[in-house]
Order: structure tokens, then C-alpha cells, then sequence
């Protein structure tokens, strides 16, 4: 135990004569009526106006006598009230500061009427998503026929050629030119700034308290800066697109790549990037007309005024993936 450690006086009431705020280690008795000290009924002063106990010498926990309930010192072999022996008997219970402790867990409130509408809302809603699910998911068997069939086929065109970007200095590409630099936030780095104390007080059990003080580190965000650049590169980049559909030919077919400029390397060099191909057919069953999107094969095996099977979900639409 350090040598430095300050101890304070618990506060009690007294029960008989309703004195209150008397000391824990120096009143054992009420100096109003002469009534002996209930241990439980020991409290911590407010915050600020804590009385140091002079001279006080810690020994233990107090015992509380098992005949007249009256705390004793752990020194003490007899009750310095009723003289009854300390075999047998129990510690007194520690004092939790409340100002310190951990905020209790309630217990669970009885249900209320609003709560138990809100529990048949929520069946209703599981109720009507299931419904749904089933309108949405559930279909019947019906024919349709083809009444037309588009394609489009597209190629994109990359040319080779200066392409402005930006990055940290430290991860410039090698074939930049044309850089700039400019300071600019990169990130924010926790820097401890002070701490944050409180005093913990401790019941010791014998009538006196002591005071811990805990700290905690406290941080704030500090803003760190680097190097931008700004920077040319030459790149391969999309610059257009070639198109190719029904109005240039009755059969799916690639677009012709005639209008690129022949380089093959250099600025300015062309090259064919990406492709990309739809097929749609439109349906008509009755009244009702719909449009899909199938992949190339099942768009070929069906010609217009065709007709086929198609499955109809509840709300009306096709089931596209029906198309086999």
C-alpha cells in the first residue's frame, strides 16, 4: 500500500434519531443519541466535500457483529457494543460508488398494447412479402409468337495517345511527363493530445474510503499532407464505338474496323478493344406483348411468326428465361 494514500470518511445516517452525514470511521456510535452504526447504511460524501480521516491506520475490512449488527474493527476480537465474540460472523458489505458504477440492466417492461399492435403489424407485413414473393415467383403455361427479332453487335476503338491522370508522387508511373505538384491531404493520423482523468473512490470497508485517480490517453485527428501530381502518360483509351445491327445486315454480323487509321504503333496508333452483342425478340400472346433479351442461340432458332411456349408469372410479365 503506498505510504502517500489519503483515506476519507465514509457518511452514515442514523436510523434512531435521524442525525445525518456522521463519519464512518470516527462516529461508531450516533454522538446524538448514543445508537450504534449501521454498517449498511454507509454512504460516499458528494463529490468535493470529503472529510480526510486524521491518523487512520487501515487494519481490514470492518466485521459486523452476528447479535447486534454493529461494525467492528478487523482488530477487534469482541463487539465494542454488545462485547460478542468475532467467530463466526461476515465482513461487511463493500459501498459501490454510484457516481462510478456501470448503469444497471432493467429489467424487461411488460409488453404494452401499442408493442403488441406493432407485433401483428409485423406479421401482417412477413404475411404480405410472402404473397408476394409467391405473385412475383408463381406462373402458368402459355403461346406466344415472334413478332420481331433485333440484334446489335459493338466493338470499341482504343487509340494510343497522351492521357491526363494524378497520384501521390511516391507512386508515379514511370513514363509521366508533363508533372505538376501540389500539397494536398492524403490522410489524418490520431496524435495523443492530454488525458482524460477521474477519481475512482474505494470503499475499504471500515468506515474510510480512498481515492484512485484513472486517466486515459485523449486523441484528436491531425491532418497529413504529401505530394500530388499531376502528370501526362500515354495510354491505350477508348475513343469510339463501331456499330453493327439490322439496318446494315439481315444476320448478326461484326462491324467493319475499315475506318481505323491503319497505325499499329505510336501516337495515334488504333486498335479493336471490347466487344459487346444483344439479341432481344418481341412476343405477342393475345393482348399482351413483351420483349426479351436471349443469347444468340435461342434468338437464332426462333423466326418471326413463330410460335412457342412461354411461362407467364401472375402479375403479367413473360419469364424471359422461359425461351429455351
Amino acid at each position: 500500500m503506498s505510504e502517500t494514500e489519503i483515506y476519507y470518511e465514509m457518511l452514515w445516517d442514523c436510523a434512531q434519531c435521524n442525525t445525518r452525514g456522521l463519519l464512518g470511521d470516527s462516529h461508531r456510535h450516533c454522538p446524538t443519541c448514543g445508537a450504534a452504526q449501521d454498517p449498511t447504511k454507509r454512504y460516499f460524501p458528494q463529490p468535493g466535500e470529503e472529510v480526510e480521516a486524521r491518523n487512520h491506520q487501515f487494519v481490514g475490512t470492518d466485521w459486523r457483529c452476528a447479535y447486534c449488527s454493529s461494525p467492528n474493527s478487523a482488530a477487534a476480537a469482541h463487539c465494542t457494543n454488545c462485547g460478542a465474540g468475532h467467530d463466526g460472523t461476515q465482513p461487511v458489505a463493500i459501498v459501490v460508488d454510484a457516481a462510478a458504477a456501470p448503469a444497471s440492466v432493467q429489467a424487461p417492461q411488460p409488453a404494452t398494447p401499442s408493442s403488441k399492435l406493432w407485433r401483428w403489424v409485423l406479421a401482417f407485413a412477413v404475411l404480405g412479402a410472402i404473397a408476394l414473393g409467391i405473385v412475383f415467383t408463381r406462373t402458368h403455361e402459355a403461346t406466344a409468337s415472334v413478332t420481331s427479332r433485333t440484334w446489335q453487335r459493338d466493338i470499341q476503338i482504343e487509340q494510343f495517345g497522351p492521357v491526363s491522370d494524378s497520384a501521390w508522387c511516391d507512386s508515379l508511373p514511370g513514363d509521366a511527363y508533363a508533372i505538376t505538384q501540389s500539397r494536398e491531404q492524403r490522410s489524418t493520423q490520431r496524435i495523443e493530445d492530454g488525458q482524460t482523468c477521474r477519481d475512482e473512490r474505494i470503499d475499504k470497508g471500515d468506515g474510510t474510503f480512498v481515492k484512485h485517480r484513472e486517466c486515459t490517453p485523449r486523441y484528436r485527428e491531425q491532418a497529413i499532407y504529401d505530394n500530388r501530381c499531376r502528370y501526362q502518360v500515354n495510354r491505350w483509351r477508348t475513343t469510339r464505338t463501331v456499330q453493327a445491327g439490322p439496318d446494315t445486315a439481315t444476320m448478326p454480323m461484326w462491324p467493319s474496323l475499315s475506318t481505323m487509321n491503319g497505325l499499329t504503333t505510336g501516337m495515334g496508333a488504333e486498335r479493336a478493344g471490347a466487344r459487346s452483342e444483344r439479341y432481344v425478340v418481341s412476343l405477342q400472346s393475345g393482348n399482351k406483348t413483351w420483349t426479351c433479351d436471349v443469347p444468340e442461340a435461342v434468338w437464332n432458332k426462333y423466326e418471326e411468326g413463330t410460335s412457342l411456349p412461354v411461362r407467364v408469372r401472375m402479375t403479367g410479365g413473360v419469364d424471359c428465361a422461359s425461351l429455351q
